[in-house]
């Protein structure tokens, strides 16, 4: 289905750098001018590769406080003033915490309830002012753009309880770390959907190098099988895919399997986010740091590159049926 509504939004302020916290008494006014940046910033959280699930307890606090928002406006408004007050005094603590705008969100996505709670730290960009008769260039604090990465989200599916988590690393105590879930919500994590297809890439380079079961063409084949998935809107589940791949091995589909397992991919997990476009192409990386990138379906028909060895160990990659060849 692949759609987001968005019924309501409120939205307040953190100003860590003035220690000031702006509550706002009134839902965002969802017009024509900025409908298009709140649903462009949530289909980034809701989309984003690196968003992980967390397992809480029904009983967990956002569970409880999600749960409210949904009542009334009065109680959405109340639990989202806490909350925003729960966040400031995280963030008080940690010096280089930018302001920003916390964006309390209720949605449907798939049809499926949300709220998804989007915190949009500030940037800061070169700006020219003119003062008493003086052009000078200035620091401004501004929110992300619209096509930005969203750092820092807190996801409530209110259909399936489940909860995800976009983070992002401070300096804290001295070391690059977490906080959000380490210091508040303190829910185990699950892999992350990057994280999930890197473990796919590892396992089938292994299993490849061991068994050769493809000829090289092991992880070209993953992208392809992720692709079909995609297009034809099956779940795209990363051990399903491994061991589709190694199939003419049935001793390499076993280890895949258990390899998968002892790094966190059960059989029911799934990749939920991820680039089409890089599932298209295959990149070639040579020694002497040449790098040759053609579509996935081009490399494995080899329609137009060949890779052949030769007599003295090394390999020659030849290109053929080539009408044109433009330098860019």
């Amino acid at each position: 289905m692949n759609t987001i509504i968005i019924n309501k939004i409120l939205m307040h302020m953190l100003d860590f750098e003035h220690r000031k916290i702006f509550h706002s008494t009134a839902f965002v006014d969802l017009n024509e001018t900025t409908i298009d940046y709140y649903h462009k910033k949530l289909e980034k959280a809701l989309k984003s590769p690196t968003m992980k699930e967390l397992t809480v307890g029904s009983m967990h606090e956002l569970m409880l406080r999600s749960e409210r928002m949904l009542e009334n406006e009065d109680n959405f408004m109340k639990q989202a003033h806490d909350l925003t007050d729960q966040l400031y005094q995280l963030g008080a603590v940690i010096e280089e915490m930018p302001n920003c705008n916390v964006l309390f969100v209720d949605c449907i996505k798939d049809g499926e309830k949300h709220i998804v709670i989007l915190k949009l730290n500030y940037r800061t960009i070169p700006m020219s002012i003119v003062e008493e008769g003086i052009v000078r260039i200035t620091k401004q604090q501004v929110l992300p753009t619209a096509g930005a990465t969203v750092d820092e989200a807190i996801i409530i599916n209110m259909d399936t309880k489940q909860l995800y988590l976009i983070e992002k690393k401070y300096m804290i105590d001295g070391k690059n770390d977490y906080y959000l879930n380490p210091q508040w919500i303190k829910g185990e994590e699950q892999l992350t959907d990057k994280q999930k297809f890197n473990t796919m890439k590892k396992v089938i380079r292994k299993m490849d190098d061991i068994y050769n079961v493809n000829d090289g063409k092991a992880l070209p084949l993953m992208k392809q099988e992720i692709n079909e998935k995609i297009e034809t809107h099956q779940p795209v589940k990363p051990l399903e895919i491994v061991k589709k791949v190694l199939e003419k091995d049935y001793q390499a589909q076993e280890e895949s399997e258990l390899m998968l397992k002892d790094l966190g991919i059960s059989e029911e997990d799934k990749i939920q986010s991820i680039s089409t476009t890089s599932m298209d192409m295959c990149k070639l990386v040579l020694d002497d740091e040449i790098e040759v990138s053609l579509p996935i379906d081009e490399y494995l028909q080899g329609s137009h590159l060949e890779k052949r060895k030769e007599e003295d160990g090394t390999y020659s990659i030849i290109l053929k049926d080539i009408k044109e060849v433009i330098i860019k």
